[in-house]
């Protein structure tokens, strides 16, 4: 039963535009002692870093160096592990939105919503959860929605606490998805037909176009109608589009960037968990644990692998994302690079989705699944101003990069209530019916409950110092002042992090390194998008936290990086160690209430390998081992010792092709994810699992190419994700999808 009444979408907040003139205005204060010295014009980006249309991420498995400028230097020369997932292995992969790049990426585990944790995506880097770490070219993405990936050019992921890199939060590391942007001196168009099973259809189309005198534009859109392979009754079909442009302007360049799409499909929190109220006797016997840390509950597998738990008849999910973005990059001389960014963001999703767990039942009868209601409906708003000067120089015998910026921010967050209860009869667990009759009241959503206001202003400096040709010195330095409010409760914090790094240059391709660095998670920093599921650990602005100040972590990492081949394939390794030294936890001298008692850490190994062997075979690959466990887990501490929620020990995932001849590529790739126990009581568990993937490219003419991808080669059952322990989130089955692709 769909609700047929929507609110407008996001409204921007047009006062925040009138920091366009800001802009404007110390764009020409920037270029007139430029210009009154006549100093040699710099062409920024002049250099391209490949001879691809599209650049690095569209022909290659690495980028040279990081998209943020915080990182000064090539990321084979920065002290932290950074991952970053390129276009061209996306679109390999046939990956088209977010949550499937990071389903495959190693060291990023998945959570799930439901209700009060809105659903989206969710993701958990090195043990910690980073949902609302993600950053949209830089600036962050508060609204917990799902991202296509029709407009971005690639994905990096920053491990270990990012406090000075990403602000608040970022204990694990943070996500930023870099937007395909309009590039000089190219014209391309690319278009592309994809048919697969489940009635998967996608076109999309991506054309970059350079009219002279330094003027380039690019336009990207997409269209996607089907189903989810392997996944009966499950519907995703997306719409899609985005646009940049820039100017250059002797030394300097303007740029805008506008995005939109949405999505309306059928939500799915997959199968029932094993629970009390299942009863074996009435399945053959059939167990999925018995809900203790050595036999912890399983995903129920009775019905066929497609089963739907959900209703076909009530369930749908709508969601809209769109984004502004104007940013002016001058050259104040030869060195010196001042960058300033006028970002707008915003989300909004509603749904109504079904939770199925086992209902109670008297011995004898059939065990039937309950579909309890469970709604959302969100706007999300995030107005960013960000500046940065970047620059190198030198002090004695020392050369310095460095970037010295300021970000502010207003992020608003509001949900809105609803009346009615459309009831789904209970179904039974061996074979769920998504077609039984939705009785009761229809649902109406009704007025919005007070707005989430998070405000953030912060400064910070970076310099990485060669100190001589083999050592080099990392700092960072940052300040934030956090203040939110929920209508209700408000909470203030002033947090400083810092990060240092010291690298010694081995050999001219080749490094290690031995960093540190420290992040904050002050109270408040989910609020609005968290349920009570977590307890006393919940990020949410409650009466028990409200007073406390932030949480701190500390992460210290060891690690070497090698380029090889003419500096086409980067190796890394690194151990590494993150620390949540005052976590909330129940009181233990009270045993109710919170308290900044409790103590987590997630510490292990992370390999990983990226870029060309030849000019024939490409290869991105990981491997984490990632030891994630509570110190002091509060309370009564009787789960100290237990494993963070939703985190494997092992992740593994390798993507390789060859070019077997000039018109033919092969490639494959295979992930692999540990146990994930979705409890912190480690009593609920989903199961390890292996993904295998293929794909075979033909060249039918000089523009015209032909893709194949079957993934989930083996059409294996496997689970994303949980939230509370009660459900198991169902990945799709086998997907086989055949591209056509056509570049003039």
């Amino acid at each position: 039963m769909r609700n047929e009444t929507r609110a407008a979408s996001v409204t921007t907040v047009l006062p925040t535009l009138g920091l366009l003139p800001v802009i404007a205005v110390s764009a020409l204060a920037a270029g007139a002692p430029a210009a009154a010295q006549q100093q040699p014009t710099v062409m920024l980006d002049e250099l391209s870093l490949s001879g691809a249309a599209g650049g690095e991420a569209a022909s290659g498995y690495r980028t040279t160096y990081g998209a943020s400028p915080k990182l000064q230097k090539p990321l084979a020369e920065t002290p932290k592990t950074i991952a970053v997932i390129t276009q061209k292995e996306m679109e390999e992969r046939n990956a088209t939105s977010v949550l499937e790049v990071l389903r495959t990426t190693p060291g990023i585990t998945l959570g799930s919503g439901e209700g009060g944790t809105p659903m989206g995506d969710r993701p958990y880097v090195r043990g910690y959860q980073a949902a609302t770490d993600m950053m949209i070219d830089g600036v962050r993405n508060l609204g917990r929605t799902s991202q296509e990936a029709f407009a971005t050019e690639s994905v990096e992921v920053a491990k270990g606490p990012g406090g000075t890199y990403s602000g608040r939060g970022a204990t694990g590391g943070s996500i930023n998805l870099v937007s395909k942007q309009a590039r000089e001196g190219e014209n391309f168009q690319h278009l592309s037909a994809t048919l697969g099973n489940a009635s998967q259809k996608r076109l999309s189309y991506d054309a970059n176009f350079d009219f002279g005198d330094g003027l380039a534009a690019r336009l990207n859109l997409m269209a996607q109608d089907g189903g989810i392979p392997g996944r009966d009754e499950l519907q995703d079909n997306r719409r899609g589009i985005a646009f940049a442009l820039s100017k250059r302007f002797g030394a300097s360049k303007l740029s805008l960037n506008l995005y939109h799409s949405r999505a309306d499909s059928t939500p799915d929190l997959g199968v029932p968990m094993g629970s009390a109220n299942y009863r074996p006797a009435e399945n053959g016997g059939l167990r999925f644990g018995s809900g203790t840390k050595a036999d912890p509950w399983r995903p129920i597998e009775l019905g066929p692998k497609e089963a739907f738990y959900g209703s076909a008849l009530r369930d749908y999910r709508k969601v809209t994302n769109s984004s502004a973005q104007v940013k002016f990059e001058t050259e104040l001389r030869p060195g010196l690079t001042w960058t300033s960014t006028l970002a707008l963001i915003g989300s909004e999703q509603d749904y109504i989705v079904s939770r199925a767990t086992v209902a109670a039942g008297a011995a004898g009868t059939p065990n039937l699944a309950q579909r309890d209601l469970r709604t959302g409906y969100r706007q999300n708003s995030a107005t960013a101003f960000h500046s940065v000067l970047t620059g190198e120089g030198q002090t004695g015998g020392i050369r310095h990069n460095y970037a010295i910026g300021v970000e502010v921010a207003r992020e608003r967050m509001r949900s809105r209530a609803s009346t009615g209860s459309p009831a789904v009869g209970r179904t039974p667990v061996a074979s769920p019916d998504p077609y039984m009759p939705v009785t009761g009241t229809p649902l109406r959503w009704t007025t919005w409950n007070p707005f989430v206001k998070t405000d953030t202003s912060a400064l910070y400096i970076f310099d990485s110092m060669t100190l001589s040709e083999r050592w080099t010195l990392d700092l960072g330095l940052r300040y934030d002042r956090y203040e939110i409010s929920d209508g209700t409760r408000s909470n203030v914090a002033n947090m400083l992090n810092y990060s240092a790094g010291l690298t010694y240059k081995l050999a001219p391709n080749g490094m290690a390194y031995f960093s540190y660095g420290t992040s904050t998670n002050p109270s408040g920093e989910c609020a609005g998008m968290a349920g009570g599921a977590d307890g006393a650990s919940a990020c949410t602005l409650s009466a028990g936290n409200v007073n406390l100040d932030p949480e701190k972590n500390r992460s210290f990492e060891l690690g070497t990086k090698l380029e090889l081949y003419n500096d086409r394939l980067l190796l890394s390794a690194a151990l590494f160690r993150t620390e949540k030294t005052n976590a909330r936890v129940t009181d233990p001298v009270t045993g109710s209430g919170v308290a900044l008692a409790g103590k987590s850490r997630a510490q292990g190994i992370e390999l990983g390998v990226a870029g060309e062997i030849n000019d024939r075979w490409g290869i991105s690959a990981g491997y984490t081992y990632t030891d994630a466990k509570w110190i002091n887990s509060g309370g009564t501490r009787e789960n100290d010792g237990n494993a963070l929620q939703f985190v494997g020990k092992h992740g593994f995932s390798l993507w390789s092709t060859y070019r077997v001849t000039d018109t033919i590529t092969l490639g494959g790739g295979a992930t692999f994810t540990d146990k994930r126990y979705l409890t912190t009581d480690n009593i609920a568990v989903l199961p390890s699992q292996w993904r295998f993937d293929a794909m075979a490219s033909f060249q039918l003419a000089q523009n015209t190419s032909l893709q194949v991808n079957v993934n989930n080669l083996f059409d294996e059952r496997l689970y994303d994700a949980s939230h509370v322990g009660l459900f198991a989130n169902r990945a799709p089955g086998r997907s086989i999808t055949a591209k056509l692709d056509y570049r003039f």
